[in-house]
This record gives C-alpha cells, structure tokens and sequence, in this order.
C-alpha cells in the first residue's frame, strides 16, 4: 500500500513541477530547466511512466525541457504529422495527427 501511494504523490508531484517550469520558462529558463529535471528524476526513481501531457515537454533527444518559441520550434508536417524540434540538441519529436471524428 505505501508503494502505491509513494508512486500517486510522486505523479503529482512531478505534474506539478512541469507546470511551475512551464510557467516560470519565459523569464527564468535555467530554473524552469531545473525544475523539469527534477520531475524527470522523481519520475526515474520512483518508475513511473509519463502521460502525454508531462511527456510532451520533455525533448526525447536529451531529455531537457522543451518550451515552444524559447527553446523548440513546432511546424506542421505534410501527413498529419506535428514536428517539435529541439533547439538544443536539433532532435525532431514527430507526433501523428489523428482525426477524432
């Protein structure tokens, strides 16, 4: 029962230093970079997997934060593919588009 409840407050408290380094990336970058990386760790210690919401921010390349317009660029790729480029390693995050109709 503890395990369990270790790995709940774990997920959020991981969910809730994305959010603090997504809200502080615009004017602090190294702190909103320390921020997410002590999620990433508390998610590693832990064995917790991401969900797409907290996986999102996370380059798959180096493992650093990425916040579109400081330091990703997002463009839109023909075939429903949605591309986030790391600015700094240059690893492309490809994610497929799907239709919800």
């Amino acid at each position: 029962m503890k395990r369990r409840e270790a790995k709940r407050e774990a997920v959020q408290t991981a969910a809730t230093l994305i959010e603090m380094a997504a809200a502080t990336a615009p004017s602090d970058m190294d702190l909103a970079k320390a921020q997410a990386s002590l999620a990433r760790r508390i998610m590693l210690k832990f064995n917790v997997r991401y969900d797409w919401s907290l996986r999102r921010f996370f380059c798959h390349g180096c493992k650093g934060l990425l916040y579109p317009g400081i330091n990703a660029r997002v463009r839109l790729a023909p075939g429903r593919f949605l591309l986030v480029t790391c600015g700094e390693c240059g690893h492309v995050n490809r994610k497929k588009i799907t239709k919800h109709a």
